[in-house]
């Protein structure tokens, strides 16, 4: 029954110290995944570049210019020439900053276009004539302004608010005449100014549901005798020539924030249609597409052949293009693109965020190994320390046993 119950133990304690075994190298093999991932995890700091603050010598340039007149010239590219034929040493591209009267389109969120009566200045076409104190307008005879009546004192009122600058004249200098049932005003100034042949004729009378408004600016008809009005809507037509305002005469205008702006009674009739809530026209119209000229400062750049001349250092000093006799001094400025090395330091300070946040997220990695090594190492001491516990249990059994068979077959002699 001894040796039974000896036997059994030794089997029991084999058991263990197989199982013992086994984990101590399972928990090896995980020692050796967790170093392999810290190789790996090292091998990747080692890949990080560390980035490079910029300099603003990379964005630093030696620029030349000189003076045409009251025009700063800016040159931005010199190609040497070889053999040239005319003796000429480098092609320049060099450039200035001038004005230049531009049209402009834009679309105008929620215009607020509205149709109602105003009054409408036009150019008078045909012939005007004075034969002493009386006036004729192709043939028309043109008399003094009558207060009394009802139909030219309510027309006069509408053209003097829409046209402020009429009603600076005296009444007894504004004239009125009938043509194709409609009356007209004009003032003596201009009758004898277009009498005389120094300008055309300028008239005023009042229209029926015509474009009134734009938002809270007055809306009139184009004015064709205003030399500068003309310059700016031939400039838009000469730049938009494609589109409806090129095509037609007419065309309204208003004034907002110092620019005036046209658009045709097409389109501001469309707008002011396109309200979706007919109890409320003015709102939730469509966007008005409206046309203004003005100067914009624009590049002007040019390509040349030129002849350029350098001091004892090699460093450009004059310079003559090949279509002018004209020698000019270059100025030499050291120009840093201020813009460009901002954005440069911008980008290197992302990049510094992304390499110390990459840092940041090996060393907690390489933390986490170090930390889970070192469980492990110090779970395979206690295997280790249950492993020598169980060889010494197991040499103290096996020796009972082998004491039990000894004194069993003994017995036997």
């Amino acid at each position: 029954m001894g040796m039974a119950a000896s036997q059994a133990r030794y089997l029991a304690l084999t058991a263990r110290k197989t199982n013992t075994e086994y984990e101590g190298q399972q928990v090896n093999q995980a020692r050796t995944a967790l170093a392999n991932e810290s190789a790996n995890t090292f091998n990747d700091l080692l890949k990080l570049e560390v980035p490079t603050a910029p300099s603003t010598q990379d964005f630093t340039t030696v620029q030349y210019s000189y003076e045409d007149g009251g025009t700063g010239e800016t040159i931005t590219k010199m190609s040497q020439l070889k053999n040239d034929k005319d003796g000429y040493n480098y092609m320049i591209t060099h450039y200035h900053f001038a004005d230049v009267f531009t049209g402009i389109k834009s679309l105008q969120t929620n215009p607020q276009v509205s149709f109602g009566t105003k009054g409408a200045k036009s150019a008078v076409s045909g012939n005007v004539r004075k034969d002493g104190t009386t006036y004729t307008i192709n043939e028309i005879p043109v008399v003094q302004y009558d207060t009394s009546v009802d139909a030219q004192r309510e027309i006069y009122s509408q053209i003097v608010k829409d046209y402020p600058d009429f009603a600076k004249n005296e009444i007894a200098d504004v004239f009125t005449y009938t043509e194709n049932n409609k009356i007209y005003f004009v003032s003596k100034s201009d009758l004898d100014d277009a009498a005389s042949g120094k300008k055309d004729l300028a008239r005023y009378t009042k229209e029926e549901n015509v474009p009134a408004f734009v938002g809270n600016c007055s809306v009139i008809p184009f004015d064709s005798l205003d030399p500068d009005l003309v310059a700016a809507l031939n400039q838009v037509k000469k730049d938009f020539p494609a589109d409806d305002i090129a095509k037609t005469d007419d065309i309204y205008m208003w004034t907002n924030q110092g620019d005036t702006y046209f658009a045709t009674k097409k389109e501001l009739k469309a707008i002011s249609d396109s309200g979706s809530d007919k109890s409320k026209p003015t709102e939730n119209q469509k966007k008005l597409t409206n046309y203004c000229a003005k100067d914009i400062s624009t590049k002007i750049e040019r390509t040349e052949k030129a002849f350029v001349d350098k001091d004892q250092s090699g460093r450009f000093q004059s310079i003559r293009y090949e279509d002018s006799t004209i020698t000019y001094p270059l100025k030499t400025e050291t120009i840093t693109d201020e813009n460009a090395y901002e954005d440069a330091m911008n980008q290197y300070n992302y990049n510094m965020q992304v390499y110390e946040k990459r840092i940041a997220d090996i060393n907690a990695k390489t933390k986490r190994l170090q930390e889970q090594d070192r469980t492990l190492e110090l779970r395979l001491r206690q295997l280790d320390t249950e492993q020598e516990a169980l060889q010494t249990e197991l040499e103290a059994v096996k020796k009972v046993i082998d004491k039990n068979i000894e004194s069993t077959f003994k017995t036997f002699e």
